[in-house]
């Protein structure tokens, strides 16, 4: 049995030593202003809450919107612990949004996949201030992960303490917005205050792990907030964040021997030899996000505004150690074998600028911006085996960058038809410039030296070609594509008759690449039924077209997967879809993805303290994008020896593979609960249910037939279906009194299944409730400390049953919640 942590203890050690600490603001599904103390929010009113996202001109409120939205404060995001990430806290607060906690795979385990609804980030849309956010240059991945190849907006780029609110809508808005909202929508809106600020600090620490008690995974984050009054009314909001994480792994002895035999008996050295040595888990990174928010009137009728992000992000990824006596080492170099680290340095930023005003009683916006992500990419304590005793032991493999700039004019105002209340016409047209480029850096990490091993159980074996623990490029896998996109929209919303609302929006876009033209419409509504009782629903259409990265990305890695029940390492390479390899494994050309969403609702609010929608959906998305299985064998080796490529690699494209449906309803009750004098007890309950199945599969292509290869395998199928919680449960309750506020959160995270090729090594991971508290004092109007631990009683999930002998994590690396066990912290904010 795991050995618990003494809760109380470390809560009570960390409250009275710590310096850094850090308040619990209002519930789940609550924004509100910022206010000096942590019971300040407790008393708003949900229902209240202006909100501009999926509707265009008049702001509605979250109980008028005929979808369903929620909001969340920037306070509310960073009173989180061990969830200082923008994409943790979304996840930890919103049942239909799910993250994954990904170790030792590169990049993976930093950008995270993250979806919303079952589908995966390049399903939904990511705005700031209502402008569409770049993408960044890095594709996930991961196998059994929810993005499956796409380069989604990695919203941990911007700065928590620049975050007013954000709102996310849980609705397909493609119609609207354009591309990729087809799961929904999270906009990001920035501080736009003209005077005082924000501190804030964070410190904390994971459990000690149970298998040889070392102490890893410590947090420090620090974000400071300041605005400033301009001319005629203006401001201009600054902000900084700066983090620093230490990695945490949570691996165990390896087995076997990890030095070549002696004289035909085994090493001595292997008796003595520490063997827990695998390197992978949380990363070790660091991190600085800039940012500012302004706003000039320039006349009476027309305000120049302007925002922007700039980040910057190292980071060090361990990866599965070498054995001194495998052919991934060369021990003149590595005399004990080696744990190499993947490296990974990162600058990205956007810049916005636009003018909004009045003309002839139309209101209009005309923005632009620029959005750059450049990531160099490399491996450190590694070597190339195939290069010998002079390999170099690091390595830059390659660059990859994505641009976007994008334009926008929209122009709205309300229009007297005669009907019982003005219709608000609303129209626009978008101009969008998308690159994106893998550059090739080191020959030496790809590069096949040749060695061949003169002595041992090795002697006349050639050496693994290519850097270990990296990921490279070679010059015939480098990228450089672009394309243009226009677009045109307009929408209608109107009231028949008071208590029914209707919007109607239309949209075209064209890319000059092939994914060509598409058109998409929405209609939503709303109707009142009695005060405080009203059903709403949508029905629309939407479209992605193939990312750049889906159509350009390719590389090759050293990896361990599962193969016949076992771990082993492999060589796995994802090709080009127009590549000579994948077209002589059957690849054809990306098409777009095409989705149609339903949704009905219903929303209770029979008084200001009482709140509940239920909102269920159906998402069909046709020629969804995904990479094949894995595809190897002798015929796949003699078409990689006759394009020039080394044999016995495991190969990936990307394809139009599969139709998939997704059915779920999203349920959030909320109770404010007066106590008098002992102050507000607000009671949150929010649960999502959501099951994907694959309606259709691509017929496998007759080149793969003949070679008794699958397209889309079961394990691929598996990453679609079940490898996400088929249900998730939040439940909250926020007590305030006085300068005391107290959090206490239930989760429910379902089980979930890796299914392998072989239904014999299949995986199954039972479901878990993790315990979140928070208690924060507001020691006078401005300063504000609290202490608190995520996953308090240290929960992990299920135990692997797959063998393995290298000393992996024994723990689902599927896992919704991670499998890192509690986090303790402290922290402080001070208003300025």
């Amino acid at each position: 049995m795991r050995r618990r942590p003494s809760t109380l203890l470390l809560l009570t050690t960390a409250l009275l030593t710590s310096p850094l600490l850090l308040p619990v603001t209002a519930s789940a599904q609550q924004s509100a202003p910022d206010a000096a103390g942590p019971a300040a929010d407790a008393a708003g009113d949900i229902g209240d809450v202006i909100v501009v996202t999926g509707i265009r001109g008049r702001g509605r409120t979250v109980a008028d919107s005929p979808a369903p939205i929620d909001v969340f404060s920037g306070d509310e995001l960073q009173a989180l612990g061990a969830n200082t990430s923008l994409r943790d806290a979304l996840s930890t607060l919103v049942p239909s949004f799910q993250t994954q906690t990904v170790s030792s795979s590169s990049w993976d385990s930093l950008v995270r996949p993250a979806g919303l609804r079952g589908l995966s980030g390049a399903h939904v849309l990511v705005l700031v201030n209502g402008k569409r956010r770049h993408n960044s240059s890095l594709i996930n991945l991961t196998s059994g992960n929810l993005d499956n190849g796409a380069n989604p907006v990695d919203i941990d780029l911007i700065p928590q303490g620049a975050i007013g609110h954000v709102e996310i809508l849980r609705d397909g808005a493609a119609a609207q917005y354009g591309s990729d909202a087809i799961a929904g929508v999270i906009n990001i809106i920035l501080k736009s205050n003209d005077q005082g600020g924000t501190f804030t600090a964070t410190a904390g620490q994971r459990e000690p792990y149970s298998y040889d008690g070392h102490v890893d995974g410590q947090s420090l984050q620090a974000s400071l907030e300041h605005a400033f009054a301009l001319p005629g009314g203006g401001f201009i909001d600054l902000a900084v964040d700066a983090r620093r994480d230490r990695a945490a792994t949570r691996s165990v002895a390896a087995t076997g021997a990890f030095y070549d035999t002696v004289s035909g008996k085994a090493d001595p050295r292997d008796a003595t030899v520490n063997k827990t040595v695998f390197g992978g888990g949380l990363p070790k990174y660091w991190k600085a996000d800039v940012s500012y928010n302004a706003e000039l009137p320039l006349t009476d009728a027309i305000t120049a505004y302007s925002f922007s992000t700039v980040s910057k992000r190292d980071a060090f990824i361990g990866q599965n150690f070498r054995r001194p006596n495998s052919t991934n080492d060369v021990t003149a170099i590595y005399p004990d074998g080696f744990v190499p680290y993947y490296t990974l340095s990162e600058e990205d930023f956007q810049s916005l600028a636009g003018l909004k005003g009045k003309a002839g009683g139309w209101d209009w916006d005309l923005s632009s911006t620029y959005g750059r992500d450049t990531v160099d990419n490399g491996a450190t304590n590694t070597l190339n085996a195939s290069l010998g005793p002079s390999s170099p032991t690091s390595f830059n493999t390659f660059t990859s960058v994505f641009s976007q700039w994008t334009t926008n004019l929209d122009v709205t105002r309300q229009v007297d038809f005669g009907l019982t209340a003005p219709v608000q016409v609303s129209g626009g047209v978008e101009h969008r410039y998308e690159r994106y480029q893998t550059i090739t850096r080191d020959a030496a990490s790809y590069a096949n030296g040749g060695y061949i091993y003169t002595s041992g159980s090795l002697a006349g074996k050639p050496a693994s070609v290519g850097a270990q623990g990296a990921i490279t490029v070679t010059p015939g896998d480098q990228a450089d594509l672009d394309r243009n996109n226009y677009a045109a929209y307009v929408d209608l919303a109107f009231n028949p008759t008071p208590d029914w609302y209707v919007d109607l929006a239309g949209r075209a876009e064209y890319y000059d690449d092939s994914a060509g033209d598409t058109e998409s419409g929405k209609i939503s509504t709303r109707y009142e039924i009695l005060p405080g009782i009203a059903v709403r629903g949508t029905i629309s259409n939407g479209f992605r077209a193939p990312s750049l990265a889906q159509e350009g990305y390719a590389q090759t890695s050293n990896q361990y997967t599962i193969v016949n029940g076992v771990n082993q390492f492999i060589t796995s390479k994802s090709v080009q879809v127009d590549s000579a390899i994948a077209k002589a494994l059957g690849a054809t050309p990306l098409r777009p993805e095409e989705s149609t969403s339903y949704s009905v609702g219903l929303t209770l609010a029979p008084t200001h303290d009482i709140s509940v929608t239920i909102d269920p959906y159906l998402i069909d998305l046709d020629n969804r994008i995904a990479q094949t299985g894995f595809l190897s064998g002798s015929a796949v080796n003699a078409i990689l020896v006759a394009n020039g490529f080394q044999p016995n690699q495991y190969i990936k494209y990307f394809t139009n593979a599969i139709d998939t449906r997704t059915k779920g309803v999203d349920v959030v009750a909320s109770y404010l609960q007066h106590l008098d004098d002992f102050g507000s007890l607000r009671w949150t309950a929010a649960f999502n249910w959501n099951k994907t199945r694959i309606t259709k599969i691509r017929d496998t292509p007759t080149q793969l037939a003949g070679l008794g290869l699958t397209l889309f395998d079961r394990a691929a199928q598996g990453a679609v279906t079940v490898a996400n919680p088929e249900t998730k449960l939040i439940l909250s309750q926020e007590w305030s009194v006085g300068d005391l506020a107290l959090t206490l959160r239930e989760t429910r995270y379902d089980g979930v299944a890796y299914l392998n090729v072989n239904p014999l090594y299949d995986q199954f991971y039972a479901p878990r409730w993790l315990t979140d508290i928070d208690i924060a004092y507001a020691i006078t109007e401005r300063v504000t400390i609290a202490v608190g631990a995520n996953n308090v009683f240290d929960v992990y999930p299920s135990k692997n049953t797959v063998a393995d002998t290298n000393g992996f994590p024994p723990y689902s690396s599927i896992s919704p919640f991670g499998f890192y066990g509690g986090f303790y912290y402290t922290r402080l904010k001070v208003s300025l």
